[in-house]
């Protein structure tokens, strides 16, 4: 295919002349205690009589130097909205069923425990547990998959049955071992071991109104479906049903659904499945299964009924099931279903509601991105926020379409003057579409070239307010107003081709019928093709300067930056963010998907497929500077700085730390400062690199000396045209 590339509305605006773009200049710009500061992780939920919101926000707090959760009470007949507290944890908002108010898991200061929320703002304790263990980056802490300080559990998860009557909850219990000598797979896994690992024990347990208790289910924690979601709990009418992970040495693997009786007070198995369940999605209002099926322009919502017959609701420019969505529901009479929904081409979330036979999107050119809706689903309220739109409360009809306009969610960011955002579809030579956005310069000019900067992490470039999901610890508004041109790039969306998804799936759960060779060029080179033809055509076009190109990212992000400065070379600076996936000296972690990858351990006939990707067995590559910022340690990425500077390649490797010398940094940056010195030495690094300044303002630890004998000691041998073949 031809390696042309659609900027549709790049031409539109670039055709605005040398006015620049027609964006409102009122308000002030950015700084970076607004990006830091900027509020996230909405949590909403309804009274039951509709007259009230109960809201939870995750905010940095500068002065404490910590991130906290603040709960909110909105009237809605005045408008107006209180602050109830702040906490360093606080989740799991439950309307309480036929009551009045709220539950509400929260740290007081004794652990994560239950408490119930009023009408009036008044908190007080429901349930509580000794919270024995910790979990979080810490020494003597459990690890789990979430950001945030090291925190006490006292109770883990909590449910409610419809009638009110149950409460289905999750504890934690410290687990002891022997000690004893670790053999085979028992060392391998303690490898890049941080922390002294921790055993732990979720039990899953069952409350009546008048508080007798059953132990339901007791599982190591390293069962996920018990540990982050609490055995998946259904309420039946026989009883609660849930489901449990079987991979450990007391049964085959799979997963077990289960069903605990009101009569018997006992659990009984009902089915043994392979593949993880989907989490969060709801039948359809025909009693079905929903999925989006297909690919491209093929891509269609379907509904499964429990006959086998499949209900379509025909071709969408969307798709459902999306953690990032603002969530489902199902009306009370089971008619109508509301669904969070992520587009394709302008990457945004919306709704879609439901009836027998109708699909009716409410999609807007920003994002709804967390919701609750009364049980017909009359009504509900929403964040709605974008790129260039700080995020506020709105009340969303579903049934015709309207949204209004409640109240600001941060009234400190709705006075900054906003940037030029436009979306864009990049298709690379290759034939696969890139999505993503373009943050023009503040000040530009038609007529100038500029430097450009690629952020870029998997599928998070969408319309969601300087979401650190996407930008990391890269302040793209910063970058921005500095006068940079800020590209934020998706990965080749896997929903457009069968074979690239298929990649994926190999990717994640081992060898299989494409083989390593392709897998490496469907999900890594792939890409870098697409930011080759991004940069190709905007330099064509008299935007960009060819010669200051940079690019950062972080996690999945980090791989992409590795491999692309390890593999093009029209990058000038690279910044790659707490990842050292591809290494050869992570492999076994996880050991399936290095084997999809390269085929093997980096040994033996192997070598030849890590010498072809691997970054730091290709440092001598790189064409430009590569500063790592880590929150961990990690051994691959101290290999791939180890292997820069002796190619002579400019490196820098930060490890921004804890709370204490005990603790880490999480992975999405917790502690404001960290964040803040971060986004700094980031600015910094681009300047340096890019365009040759040094603001003193800028200067950490002396940063620019340290940079300016590094410099004096290259000697870059890029000069290659953009598109030329590299080997």
């Amino acid at each position: 295919m031809t390696g042309s590339i659609r900027l549709l509305p790049l031409l539109l605006f670039v055709s605005l002349g040398n006015g620049g773009p027609a964006v409102a200049k009122e308000g002030r710009r950015w700084t970076v205690e607004d990006v830091v500061t900027v509020p996230a992780d909405f949590d909403l939920s309804l009274a039951n009589d509709g007259k009230s919101l109960a809201y939870l926000e995750r905010r940095a707090d500068l002065e404490k130097n910590e991130t906290v959760s603040i709960l909110h009470l909105l009237d809605l007949r005045s408008r107006v909205s209180r602050e109830i507290l702040r906490a360093p944890s606080a989740e799991q908002l439950r309307p309480l069923p036929k009551g009045k108010g709220w539950s509400l898991l929260l740290d007081r200061g004794v652990g994560l425990q239950l408490y119930a929320l009023d009408a009036e703002g008044t908190i007080k304790p429901l349930l509580g547990r000794d919270a024995k263990v910790t979990v979080g980056q810490t020494e003597g802490g459990l690890f789990a998959v979430r950001s945030g300080a090291p925190r006490r559990i006292g109770i883990l998860y909590h449910d409610w049955s419809p009638d009110g009557l149950w409460l289905w909850y999750a504890t934690l219990k410290p687990r002891s071992e022997p000690v004893d000598v670790s053999v085979d797979d028992a060392v391998v896994g303690q490898r890049n071991r941080r922390r002294a690992p921790v055993k732990a024990i979720v039990e899953l347990r069952l409350r009546s109104a008048i508080g007798e208790e059953w132990l339901v289910a007791s599982r190591p924690s390293s069962d996920r479906l018990a540990f982050y979601f609490g055995g998946n709990v259904e309420w039946t009418e026989e009883g609660p049903r849930y489901q449990l992970e079987q991979s450990d040495a007391e049964r085959t693997e799979g997963i077990g659904t289960f069903a605990w009786s009101f009569a018997t007070k006992a659990s009984r198995p009902i089915e043994e499945s392979f593949g993880f369940p989907a989490i969060g999605l709801l039948r359809g209002p025909n009693g079905g299964t929903l999925a989006s099926e297909g690919f491209g322009s093929a891509l269609a919502l379907t509904e499964t009924r429990t006959d086998g017959r499949k209900i379509r609701y025909g071709g969408q420019p969307y798709y459902i099931g999306d953690p990032r969505s603002a969530g489902n529901w199902l009306s009370a009479d089971g008619r109508t279903a509301l669904l969070g929904v992520r587009t394709l081409s302008h990457p945004r979330y919306g709704l879609v509601m439901l009836t027998s036979r109708r699909a009716k999107p409410l999609i807007h050119s920003s994002s709804l991105t967390a919701c609750d809706f009364r049980k017909d689903l009359a009504w509900g309220i929403c964040v709605e926020e974008g790129l260039n739109q700080a995020p506020h409360l709105v009340q969303v009809a579903p049934h015709d379409g309207r949204v209004q306009t409640l109240a600001p969610l941060s009234s400190a960011h709705e006075s900054i003057a906003p940037l030029h955002v436009t979306p864009h579809q990049w298709t690379n030579r290759l034939g696969y579409r890139s999505t993503g956005f373009i943050i023009w310069p503040r000040d530009y000019q038609a007529s100038s070239r500029y430097p450009a900067i690629i952020i870029t992490h998997g599928s998070d470039a969408d319309e969601r307010f300087a979401s650190a999901d996407m930008q990391w610890n890269y302040p793209a508004q910063l970058f921005a107003e500095r006068g940079y041109l800020v590209i934020l790039m998706n990965d080749p969306s896997a929903r457009q081709q069968a074979d690239l998804w298929n990649a994926y799936m190999e990717w994640s759960g081992g060898p299989g019928t494409l083989g390593p060779a392709k897998l490496r060029e469907l999900i890594w080179l792939n890409g870098v093709y697409s930011f080759e033809d991004a940069i190709a055509e905007l330099t064509s076009e008299g935007i960009v300067d060819p010669d200051r190109i940079g690019i950062a990212g972080y996690s999945r992000g980090s791989q992409m930056v590795n491999v692309a400065m390890t593999q093009s070379d029209i990058l000038r600076a690279a910044s790659s963010g707490d990842g050292n996936y591809l290494e050869p000296a992570s492999y076994s972690d996880p050991k399936d998907g290095y084997h999809a990858v390269f085929g093997g351990p980096p040994s033996g006939n192997y070598l030849d497929a890590y010498r072809q990707l691997s970054p730091s067995l290709r440092a001598d590559k790189a064409c430009g500077p590569i500063l790592q910022q880590m929150a961990s340690p990690f051994a691959g990425a101290i290999d791939f700085y180890a292997a820069l500077r002796e190619a002579k390649v400019p490196a820098q490797i930060s490890l921004y730390p804890g709370e204490t010398t005990a603790t880490d940094e999480t992975h999405l940056f917790h502690i404001p400062s960290n964040r803040l010195r971060a986004m700094r030495e980031n600015l910094a690094w681009f300047d340096f690199w890019l365009r040759d300044r040094r603001d003193p303002e800028l200067d950490d630890r002396g940063a620019f000396d340290r940079w300016s004998k590094m410099a004096k000691q290259w000697k870059p041998g890029c000069t290659r045209a953009l598109g030329a073949e590299r080997r």
